[in-house]
């Protein structure tokens, strides 16, 4: 039971409109879980969930809790922070998995239930995690920045998430980032980027994808970076380099069990920062989240938030 002051921020339009359907029933449950009152943000817009958590924390927040998809996870940890810095170290952070994707409950290890997820959302074990950071340039070419909890991708991934969240979002997330995929792969030209991951010589060749990941899953139930922990310091990369297109949908299966890391054109490196410059125009993503573009830097914030979890995985 917990004696201290809460703030749920809540996105109705996640899971394509469901979590709204279940609000009242979430609330009721979170509240008999919460020993106190609570406030409550519904969000109505992009952004909204950001800062009604940023002016909780500040007005003293002990707990926020996002209930709503992986989107609703990111826009509530950017909320921790201002000035690039998090505002109260000791402020948790419990997720509710209430969305299309839901890649944040499998990276983190999160339960399946809701019943189970509000449970350890009102238990009383926390672990400190890593988060992600990148700076990228936004849709008006000005140096922007932003914090992310479980991936970041530039090339072909922020158009699959843009084809996802327009055409299937109503799929659900296997479904949905499966059928984004296999379109854009059949038509997606692959990139010239310039790579640099910490102080190693920096690689440059043609990509479809380059992705940063702080958790192991991504787009559905894709398991993108296999040996991803979200609390080791750091971040794994996976350079997807260029390949016919018949060569792209015959190994695309293998991404959903992670053996695609395995393929000769794909190479996986641990690191703390990655860096990509570009003469074309190259796509930028975090969360399942468009951001803008590159040249873009990403780094690791080793152990920067605590996580509300349950007794065994706070112990791991």
């Amino acid at each position: 039971m917990l004696s201290k002051q809460v703030h749920v921020v809540l996105n109705p339009a996640s899971s394509a409109g469901k979590t709204g359907k279940k609000q009242e029933a979430i609330l009721t449950q979170i509240g008999r879980g919460l020993d106190g009152e609570f406030s409550v943000c519904v969000t109505k817009g992009p952004l909204e969930a950001t800062l009604s958590t940023r002016v909780a924390i500040q007005e003293g927040a002990q707990l926020v809790v996002a209930v709503g998809g992986d989107g609703t996870v990111h826009e509530v940890v950017n909320g921790f922070f201002l000035g690039g810095s998090v505002i109260n170290p000791e402020c948790e952070l419990g997720i509710l998995c209430s969305g299309t994707g839901a890649d944040v409950g499998k990276s983190f290890n999160l339960p399946e239930l809701l019943e189970d997820q509000i449970e350890a959302v009102c238990g009383d074990h926390a672990r400190l995690i890593d988060i992600g950071k990148v700076t990228y340039r936004d849709v008006q070419g000005f140096e922007a920045e932003r914090f992310f909890v479980n991936e970041c991708q530039q090339g072909m991934a922020p158009i699959v998430v843009e084809r996802a969240q327009k055409q299937h979002k109503r799929l659900g997330g296997f479904l949905g980032f499966g059928l984004a995929a296999v379109q854009t792969l059949l038509v997606y030209r692959d990139q010239k980027m310039t790579v640099t991951i910490d102080d190693r010589e920096p690689i440059t060749a043609r990509f479809l994808d380059v992705v940063a990941a702080n958790g192991t899953h991504a787009g559905g139930g894709m398991t993108f970076a296999p040996r991803a922990k979200v609390d080791d310091g750091l971040l794994d990369f996976v350079l997807i380099h260029r390949r016919w297109i018949p060569a792209r949908l015959a190994s695309f299966p293998k991404i959903y069990s992670g053996k695609h890391v395995d393929l000769s054109w794909v190479t996986y490196i641990q690191g703390k920062r990655l860096t990509i410059t570009s003469d074309e125009t190259v796509g930028v993503e975090a969360d399942g989240e468009l951001l803008g573009f590159a040249p873009c830097t990403i780094q690791i914030l080793p152990r920067t938030i605590r996580l509300k979890s349950s007794p065994v995985t706070a112990r791991n």
